[in-house]
């Protein structure tokens, strides 16, 4: 089992489990497990995590994870 921490940002705290601090939450998920199956875990719908980033590299949802890594997942940003 690997222990993943996911900071969730805007609209997206929404779904953060019950007992999380500010906006972050520690998921466990089996060894080789895909940032898809942290968004899954969450309840998040597809396409509402549409920026993922850890340290300064940008991931996809294939991405696979590894032990004590470090989410930040945004839902789209708008502006202009």
């Amino acid at each position: 089992m690997m222990h993943i921490t996911a900071k969730l940002h805007g609209t997206l705290r929404k779904y953060l489990p019950a007992g999380s601090t500010v906006n972050a939450t520690v998921v466990d998920i089996p060894d080789g497990a895909t940032v898809a199956e942290v968004i899954s875990q969450l309840n998040i719908p597809p396409g509402r995590a549409t920026m993922i980033v850890s340290g300064n590299e940008q991931l996809e949802p294939t991405s696979v994870l590894r032990d004590g890594q470090e989410l930040s997942l945004f839902p789209p940003l708008a502006g202009g």
